[in-house]
């Protein structure tokens, strides 16, 4: 894939920074969704997310191709702040990036093997592949 001309740091900024659609999550509390989403989704993996954004992948027609053929969007979730993994594999207040979108439906946001329940307001943006890399290596420290 060919190097992008704009530095991590400037996708990042970016990413972090640029203009962006407010969307809406659920109101209740923390410990109130955590309650509802133990009840419902007894048998998932689930989380409880604050401070997120869905991502949408701009990647190439290909790639998308393949991500469709999955039965997936080329969307994406990155939240900055977990409040709840029911399995424990994040920790509260660790920042996490999900795989590609298989539904999306309210304040629920499912991937290929967990659901994310989005809690309070987040975003809604486009972005390249290149930006996505860069938060990437960014949560796994690579990018100071």
């Amino acid at each position: 894939m060919k190097k992008s001309n704009f530095t991590d740091t400037e996708l990042l900024g970016d990413l972090f920074y640029g203009a962006a659609h407010i969307v809406g999550g659920s109101r209740l509390a923390d410990d109130e969704l955590i309650s509802v989403a133990s009840d419902t989704f007894k048998e998932r993996h689930f989380c409880v997310v604050r401070q997120w954004m869905l991502l949408d992948v701009l990647p190439p027609p290909s790639i998308e191709q393949d991500i469709k053929a999955q039965g997936l969007e080329t969307t994406i979730l990155f939240a900055q702040l977990m409040v709840f993994d029911s399995q424990n594999k994040h920790r509260p207040g660790e920042s996490v990036l999900s795989d590609y979108q298989r539904d999306l439906d309210g304040c629920i946001f499912e991937s290929k093997d967990t659901l994310y329940i989005l809690a309070g307001r987040g975003a809604r943006k486009h972005v390249s592949v290149p930006a996505v890399a860069a938060l990437h290596e960014y949560l796994l420290g690579l990018v100071k």
